[in-house]
């Protein structure tokens, strides 16, 4: 007998799945199914990912969506690669107290709630969570900047602003639809 705990994951898992299938159908993409050692990647960081993510990462691996959303992965040649992109701005900011170039967020550290990077875009578009380890990574608010706008909190998962980032012409100031209504995906090596 399957429990309303169980049921309500399975609900969970299967939405996370949808919006995915649903980057892979609006791209056209035939999903990579890419081995991807989250484990070393969550440990170093220590905190566990958005499934969501890991997912979106395992199935279009490294590339480009639309000539526009860059998602950081990991990366054998760094150029795209998470932890490192991380570990810079780790390394660049201060160990407490605010980080001028965040503010009002901080970078994430093991023990403080901050700003772990996951994308960037054109126009100058910094994507990111707003992590902490004491928290359930499905509940992550992205966190966002660009050209022309500030600083904004979106609280929905990474598959959903993802495909609403490619596919909804509503989703201000977010969405590149209106210029790239037929999204797609370029793989790079």
């Amino acid at each position: 007998m399957v429990t309303s705990a169980q049921a309500a994951d399975q609900i969970a898992e299967s939405v996370k799945r949808m919006w995915i299938e649903r980057i892979t159908e609006a791209t056209h993409w035939e999903p990579a199914r890419l081995e991807i050692a989250w484990k070393t990647v969550e440990e170093e960081l220590g905190t566990a990912l958005p499934e969501d993510y890991k997912l979106l990462a395992s199935t279009f691996g490294k590339g480009e969506f639309s000539e526009f959303l860059r998602i950081f992965t990991v990366d054998a040649t760094r150029q795209f690669d998470l932890i490192r992109i991380w570990k810079k701005f780790l390394d660049g900011g201060p160990e407490s107290g605010p980080d001028p170039a965040f503010s009002p967020y901080r970078t994430y550290r093991h023990d403080q709630r901050g700003l772990i990077p996951w994308a960037f875009g054109e126009m100058r578009c910094s994507y990111f969570w707003l992590a902490s380890a004491e928290e359930d990574p499905a509940n992550w608010p992205i966190v966002t900047r660009g050209d022309p706008y500030p600083w904004k909190e979106v609280n929905m998962s990474t598959g959903e602003f993802v495909y609403r980032v490619l596919t909804d012409p509503e989703f201000a100031p977010f969405s590149i639809a209106r210029l790239m209504p037929e999204p797609d995906f370029y793989p790079i090596d």
